[in-house]
């Protein structure tokens, strides 16, 4: 949980930062970059926290084998 602070506190820091056309190379030039590393760090902080325990159940079977799938069983086809 004090990751996810310490990065939504990092993001809307350099958020409040970032004015593009100034001319001052912190607020134009190194705020956006930081605030990319922020969003990035956050989407990766939740790939890593709720990615892990959402499984789509898919077993990679695609139920092959049988005489009645798509694979397998002769027959006459066209004719």
């Amino acid at each position: 949980m004090k990751s996810f602070l310490i990065n939504l506190i990092g993001l809307v820091g350099s958020w409040y930062l970032i004015d593009l056309a100034s001319e001052n190379p912190l607020n134009s030039t190194f705020a956006p970059f930081v605030f990319a590393a922020f969003l990035i760090s956050s989407l990766l902080w939740f790939i890593v926290k709720f990615g892990v325990t959402q499984r789509s159940g898919f077993t990679g079977d695609f139920g092959g084998g049988d005489s009645d799938s798509f694979g397998g069983g002769g027959g006459d086809v066209g004719g």
